[in-house]
């Protein structure tokens, strides 16, 4: 897949950008949710172009870049105990406006706590959910440690060459 395989766009919700793309034209709708600071092209490569790539006639594929990270920003992401329930109302209110009332959710890390809020807020609008990586309990230890990997000058070459692929 490249970039003529999939339509994007901005769409403004609640002071934030919200950027997307869309892979697919299938039935059944999938918003694909990344971790922190990632994209649907960085964490969900597999799914998208690799070996392990949905099928595009069966699904649509909506991935987001969360609220305050990537082209969802500026502003840039308030870490604080709310946030999760900001990301969970973007999601909702992006699908709402891409015309899906009813949707299945594909998220990690981060990005599965605010599908887990999103699930619990609109759940007569989430079909599905599959979830990796999410640990559950907000502190303000877990902000510290989001506020720390946002300075991507300590990560190692590697890490750091995944995402500006």
């Amino acid at each position: 897949m490249d970039d003529r395989d999939a339509n994007s766009g901005k769409v403004d919700i609640n002071g934030y950008p919200i950027w997307y793309e869309r892979f697919g034209t299938g039935p059944k709708p999938i918003l694909l949710i990344p971790g922190a600071i990632g994209t649907g092209r960085t964490d969900y490569w597999e799914q998208l172009e690799g070996d392990d790539a949905l099928d595009t006639n069966r699904f649509t594929l909506i991935a987001v870049e969360s609220p305050g990270w990537g082209r969802s920003a500026p502003p840039a992401r308030r870490f604080d105990m709310n946030m999760y329930n900001r990301d969970a109302e973007c999601y909702y209110q992006l699908m709402q406006h891409l015309g899906y009332e009813k949707f299945s959710v594909i998220a990690w890390s981060d990005g599965a706590k605010g599908a887990l809020t999103l699930a619990i807020k609109y759940s007569n609008s989430v079909n599905a959910m599959v979830l990796s990586g999410a640990s559950i309990c907000g502190s303000k230890e877990a902000v510290r440690f989001l506020n720390t990997i946002v300075k991507v000058d300590s990560w190692g070459p590697g890490r750091l060459d995944s995402y500006l692929r």
